[in-house]
């Protein structure tokens, strides 16, 4: 990937927050120069250094924790998706041995179903609202599967099977909806945030001897919390932002749901 895409991948608006937070911190680092503050910590130099170290130490455990969490998360939406897709696909293809006037209701419901959450739902998760239409649309599905009325042993054979492929979609429906709604705490979001902020901070009361290496020790530092914490943000919503779970799997069924 080149530079330029992977920047474009970054919003605007973290670009901006982070351009006015380095120049806000290099304005102080500057005025707390002019007034001579660091000649005066000159001496503590070493202990601002550990406790640098100390509190970097700490957020890269809060952040590797966190993205642990986020990414199990957005994962396990991933899969639920997969197999929920994978079910109805099965629900189709088994259904085929049933009589066309019987099994069209079934594969009809599924493909309306699919477009439902492929045209509506996405969204409706990516902001946090209800999801009725699609509750309503897979109770469709269910209904088709249990309005069957096997008339041999054959159909009786495969109308058991269709509604355990049912059940199972349905659970990973609900599965798939639990886990599309949890977020990172706000506790630990605050506490990666706070501990950020108190690298800026204790960077600022840093002596260095050249405001040159101070400004790009302030830039990187800085840059590098910014996108740190918009990877956490950006990937706790599965449903919205640059990396997010795509309905592909659902408008695949649309082409295979025949």
């Amino acid at each position: 990937m080149r530079m330029a895409d992977a920047l474009d991948l970054v919003p605007r608006s973290t670009v901006r927050h982070f351009l006015k937070t380095f120049a806000l911190s290099a304005v102080a680092y500057l005025a707390l120069s002019a007034i001579g503050f660091h000649r005066h910590v000159a001496n503590d130099s070493e202990g601002v250094g550990a406790l640098l170290q100390i509190i970097g130490t700490l957020y890269g455990i809060l952040y590797a924790f966190a993205t642990y969490v986020i990414w199990g998360q957005f994962t396990a939406v991933e899969s639920e998706i997969l197999k929920e897709s994978a079910a109805l696909q099965d629900l189709a293809l088994f259904s085929q041995r049933l009589k066309p006037p019987v099994r069209e209701p079934i594969v009809q419901a599924v493909r309306v179903y699919a477009r439902g959450v492929a045209d509506t739902e996405w969204r409706a998760l990516a902001a946090g609202a209800l999801t009725e239409r699609t509750d309503h649309l897979f109770t469709e599905i269910v209904f088709a599967v249990a309005g069957v009325r096997p008339a041999d042993e054959d159909e009786r054979e495969v109308y058991g099977r269709l509604l355990e492929i049912a059940d199972q979609a349905s659970i990973h429906r609900g599965e798939r909806l639990s886990l599309s709604v949890k977020r990172i705490p706000q506790t630990l979001l605050g506490l990666v945030t706070l501990t950020a902020s108190a690298i800026v901070f204790l960077l600022l009361l840093y002596p260095f001897r050249s405001m040159l290496l101070a400004l790009l020790s302030l830039a990187v530092p800085i840059m590098l919390l910014f996108l740190t914490h918009f990877v956490i943000t950006d990937l706790d919503n599965p449903f919205a932002g640059t990396w997010n779970v795509a309905a592909t799997p659902f408008e695949d069924l649309l082409k295979k749901a025949r």
